[in-house]
């Protein structure tokens, strides 16, 4: 075991704390509600997405830049956890690749996601009063190359459905009774037919009353989402009452929307290659989670950081009273799968 001295910002000034490593001691994280942290699952299928990078750039070099590569395949390989005198630890620091893929990133932003849409939720219902439903809306399963243009579509949909600005009379009920929503995308891969799904979940704050005057019964909800996206067929809607009323029951359905697992699982490796060659270019420079009405504005006056491009280290409501004693490295060992101090 090697024990350093180093200095870190607390309040009140700089405080000297150990630094502790090489204890062999296999990282455990847990949650406050205990739940396991599974940092090495990712770390994992990050690696198996560096591997998978690597075939996709014999396909096509401008698929990813040597540099954008390089902190794929060193992605959060070295975690830093402060601890205090209880043993209790979060998180200090990691060297996280924000490549919009990662399993590792994308995992963080799950975490983030979650609290910030809890937050939010929290703050609404403290100041007014609302309901929230859940509404996932599909298309048809498209061809990577049909994937942009079909994800413009349904954004450009979704808008209709939302926007004040947009004139779309079919939507009018809808949009009286709303109050704000938070809408993620999220791209799943069918390998048997090589076809890519796009759909979009998203809550929707709406007036109390929209269950008495307005509301929208399955059938409507298709025949609303038919009509804005201007398709000759039903696309599946599903449509569920968040019940509770309470922030942790809104924000159990929320989540990040880019999930590797279809690609990653994919036993033929270049026609894996392909589909994520495909979803990158379908999704690169694009926003996949956004905020509107309410959503947007309590985000704004709870100074929340953007989900997809903000910190991925404090990615949960910061403990109070945590005064650090010492922190712990881990190190990610690939020949154990597993992070290591």
């Amino acid at each position: 075991m090697l024990l350093t001295k180093t200095s870190i910002a607390e309040e009140g000034g700089e405080v000297n704390i150990e630094t502790v490593m090489g204890t062999g001691e296999v990282l455990e994280d847990t949650s406050a509600s205990g739940r396991e942290r599974p940092w090495s699952k990712h770390k994992m299928s990050n690696v198996e997405l560096t591997e998978l990078f690597e075939i996709a750039r014999s396909i096509d070099e401008t698929i990813l830049t040597d540099s954008r590569m390089d902190s794929l395949r060193h992605c959060s390989d070295v975690v830093i956890f402060l601890q205090d005198a209880a043993g209790n630890r979060k998180l200090k620091s990691a060297n996280f690749c924000r490549v919009r893929v990662c399993p590792m990133c994308n995992w963080r932003r799950s975490m983030k996601l979650f609290s910030q849409v809890s937050a939010i939720t929290d703050e609404i219902l403290r100041e007014k009063k609302a309901r929230f439903i859940f509404v996932t809306l599909t298309v048809r399963n498209v061809q990577g190359h049909e994937l942009t243009d079909m994800i413009n579509k349904m954004n450009q949909a979704f808008k209709y459905l939302t926007s004040k600005g947009q004139t779309f009379a079919p939507a009018k009920e809808l949009k009286k009774n709303l109050l704000g929503y938070m809408k993620a995308e999220e791209i799943t891969y069918n390998s048997k037919a090589g076809t890519f799904h796009p759909h979009i979940h998203t809550i929707f704050e709406v007036k109390p009353s929209y269950f008495r005057d307005g509301y929208l019964t399955k059938k409507a909800w298709i025949t609303l989402w038919r009509s804005a996206l201007g398709v000759d067929y039903d696309p599946s809607v599903d449509v569920r009452n968040i019940k509770g009323g309470t922030a942790k029951a809104v924000a159990e359905v929320a989540k990040y929307p880019v999930k590797m697992d279809t690609v990653l699982k994919i036993k033929d490796k270049q026609q894996a290659a392909l589909a994520l060659i495909q979803l990158y270019r379908a999704i690169f420079r694009r926003r996949l989670v956004t905020f509107g009405g309410d959503f947007r504005e309590y985000k704004r006056k709870l100074a929340l950081d953007d989900v997809e491009s903000g910190d991925l280290v404090h990615v949960e409501t910061e403990q109070t009273g945590f005064n650090p004693v010492a922190q712990v490295l881990f190190k990610y060992r690939a020949d154990v799968g597993a992070y290591i101090c």
